[in-house]
């Protein structure tokens, strides 16, 4: 299959991709459009979020990344960059705007079969998601529809709940976090753990989802998936408050122990 991924230009996204083609099998053809940021704009968010964003995006895009051979292989048991996606034969591409004329005839010249959604930071619109034949889906870093939005397992420690999850849906409108849910994967939340490091634990069960989702939709057209009976809960980023009183929980956004977990799957 043609498989277009719509990912953002963050760690967690890269390491995602990595663990996707590392993990999947059979003949696809891979492209891949970046988002900038999911949300909106850092401008008038809290510090506490503005470091975070440092962490998961130009640490590494303009820090670590440009530091790592753009051939380095996937089978020495090393990630590659997003830069090293595209010497590896996979387009990669940076996009701003998705559903204007431009994005568009982007996706059709691809003529992708499916499209697969990882952390993109854009809203698609019918005129996008009618474009794949068999539709496109998303692995949200939350489970539905308690924690929609941004964030889910910020939410999930706020909550004090025992576990955090990643929940894989269609996308059906533009409706966020919303369309019928093709399944939902738990795992213990480590409270002596950083959000960075329990959000980036996730995807490791969260991708294969999406690979086995890949391989069903290519044998039958389609995922068995089942209807959200509620609208859930929507979360923005959190307030200044909010990150306050998670700090003074004992809790952390990121640690420096992540950077040099992140930077050992690279190195």
């Amino acid at each position: 299959m043609k498989i277009l991924l719509l990912a953002n230009k963050d760690i967690a996204s890269n390491l995602a991709l990595n663990t996707l083609f590392r993990t999947i099998n059979g003949q696809h053809k891979f492209q891949i459009l970046l988002s900038s940021s999911v949300g909106k704009s850092n401008k008038n968010k809290p510090e506490a979020l503005k470091d975070l964003a440092f962490f998961e995006q130009d640490l590494f895009n303009k820090i670590l990344f440009p530091g790592l051979r753009k051939n380095a292989s996937p089978l020495a048991g090393k990630c590659l960059s997003f830069a090293g996606f595209n010497t590896s034969g996979i387009t990669v591409s940076e996009v701003q705007s998705i559903n204007c004329e431009a994005g568009r005839q982007t996706i059709h010249a691809f003529a992708p079969d499916l499209i697969v959604s990882i952390r993109f930071g854009l809203i698609l619109q019918p005129a996008v998601i009618s474009i794949p034949t068999f539709g496109v889906i998303n692995l949200h870093s939350g489970e539905l529809p308690k924690y929609r939005g941004v964030m889910a397992t910020f939410r999930a420690m706020q909550q004090n709940d025992t576990e955090c999850g990643t929940t894989l849906h269609y996308i059906n409108d533009s409706g966020i976090d919303s369309g019928e849910i093709i399944t939902i994967s738990k795992q213990p939340l480590d409270y002596k753990r950083s959000f960075l490091h329990n959000t980036l634990s996730l995807y490791e069960k969260g991708i294969r989802d999406v690979v086995k989702a890949i391989t069903e939709i290519e044998n039958t057209g389609k995922c068995s998936s089942y209807p959200v009976n509620s609208k859930g809960n929507y979360f923005s980023f959190p307030s200044e408050q909010e990150l306050e009183d998670f700090k003074r929980k004992g809790l952390n956004l990121y640690e420096y122990q992540d950077v040099i977990d992140i930077a050992h799957t690279y190195f």
